[in-house]
């Protein structure tokens, strides 16, 4: 089964997952990234830019 690779930003999916995840730890956050990928997101989950885009999102809007 081949994965369309998204370009976009995974906003909608990081909201989802911050309504699930009031805190996390390193599993947590690899866990996070592992699905990502599978959903396509390589560019964002698989570099090390991106996936500081992906935390400093997620730390900016964790309530």
């Amino acid at each position: 089964m081949t994965v369309k690779i998204k370009k976009q930003f995974p906003k909608k999916e990081l909201n989802a997952w911050l309504r699930l995840n009031k805190q996390w730890d390193h599993h947590d956050w690899l866990d996070l990234l592992d699905n990502l990928t599978n959903q396509g997101f390589h560019n964002w989950s698989l570099s090390v830019a991106g996936q500081k885009e992906i935390g400093f999102y997620l730390e900016t809007r964790r309530r």
